[in-house]
């Protein structure tokens, strides 16, 4: 009974974390009718769903010490219920205040999703399978997210997107029910301290493993998924890729980011060893990158080289997860929530910042992109170095 109940919590926790993602992404799909209904510029519509990512990396430490310090379902429902609460909102936003404040809300609701999901895998299951649970929920949301994106964009062809976001909501406070009956922290779980956010924070940044970890995370996943996401189109507008075959190329990566986490999850399980699967992911994951940048794109109707090459960079590089999991190994019960917050957070924040850094290297001669994507495999090949000086955290 108790295994056919943390599986439920589990889901529960993924759902959640399908519910954040699908969010967070779904402006690049609403903007155009956004702008127009509104009559806002592109300008105003970016800063507008800005806040949304202003919302969430100011409360990722927070959710992770409430994580720590609470029951989790008090803590993941009021971060579902803000979700819900601001798809409401932006349904019935008719300028861009109310949808910038919407978006703050739905940020902060957001944040508390993929450290939640860490934290209760961590709770409720052996620390083996936090590698393959975490690596499944990733697979779902990001699996999830490109199908309900599709769906989005077909159903803006006859409802409009207030419409869409009142669905949206709905489903959240489905959701939020769900998250109240079943998500709890396991009965007699104890933390060994009770700390205050300030020495939770002293005490995870003392951890130079933790700190190691982050860098190296955030030089890798980080990249991956600023590439994944934005900077995989300028690559293919140089090489004559029409936008349709674009967006498969990068759907290609994301599917390889979700079938890679839970496999090389298992592999370091089944090999004994966290930083060997790290390093060996992230050298071939180096090499795919090289591939996908300056690789030319053959004459092939189907395009199938660059297909498999975009699922390979999606799949190798996803091994720098594994991070996620020494971090969760290394920490105690009382600190867990702060440290994968404070790692995601250095995540986030490189991979927002390589939106910007590749455009300082841009010269007068040239702004084709081969003059200066070459920053990323830079940073990856970083985040190998860094793994060097990283512990093997199964050992333990």
């Amino acid at each position: 009974m108790k295994k056919i109940y943390r599986s439920l919590v589990w889901f529960v926790a993924t759902l959640f974390v399908v519910y954040a993602f699908c969010l967070n992404t779904a402006a690049a799909v609403f903007s155009e009718a956004i702008k127009l209904s509104m009559h806002a510029s592109d300008f105003g519509v970016s800063i507008a769903t800005g806040a949304f990512i202003l919302g969430f990396a100011s409360m990722q430490i927070p959710a992770g010490y409430l994580l720590d310090k609470f029951n989790a379902r008090f803590v993941v429902s009021g971060g579902i219920f803000l979700l819900a609460l601001g798809n409401i909102l932006i349904s019935l936003s008719n300028n861009l205040i109310i949808f910038s404040f919407s978006n703050l809300l739905q940020g902060i609701g957001a944040s508390f999703s993929f450290i939640a999901a860490a934290v209760l895998i961590s709770q409720w299951f052996p620390e083996k399978l936090f590698p393959i649970l975490f690596g499944l929920t990733q697979t779902l949301s990001c699996i999830s997210a490109g199908l309900i994106h599709y769906y989005f964009t077909l159903a803006l062809k006859i409802y409009t997107w207030n419409s869409v976001y009142q669905s949206l909501a709905y489903f959240g406070f489905i959701l939020l029910v769900l998250a109240l009956l079943i998500v709890k922290t396991p009965k007699g779980y104890k933390r060994s301290k009770n700390l205050s956010l300030a020495k939770s924070l002293a005490t995870v940044l003392k951890n130079k493993q933790i700190i190691l970890c982050s860098l190296a995370a955030a030089t890798s996943f980080g990249v991956l998924l600023t590439y994944a996401s934005f900077w995989y189109l300028p690559i293919q507008t140089f090489y004559a890729v029409d936008k349709l075959q674009a967006v498969i190329l990068s759907g290609m990566i994301f599917v390889g980011i979700g079938l890679g986490t839970p496999v090389l999850g298992w592999l370091s399980n089944t090999l004994k060893s966290r930083t060997m699967i790290i390093h060996t992911t992230l050298v071939l994951g180096v090499m795919t990158l090289l591939l996908g940048l300056y690789l030319p794109h053959f004459s092939i109707s189907t395009l199938i080289i660059i297909k498999m090459v975009s699922f390979l960079i999606g799949f190798f590089l996803s091994g720098s997860m594994l991070f996620y999991t020494i971090v969760s190994e290394i920490s105690s019960d009382s600190t867990r929530g702060v440290a994968i917050s404070v790692l995601n957070t250095a995540v986030f924040l490189f991979n927002t910042l390589l939106l910007f850094v590749p455009y300082i290297f841009v010269t007068f001669v040239s702004t084709q992109f081969f003059t200066y994507l070459w920053v990323l495999p830079f940073f990856a090949m970083l985040s190998i170095l860094l793994i060097y000086f990283v512990k093997d955290s199964f050992k333990r």
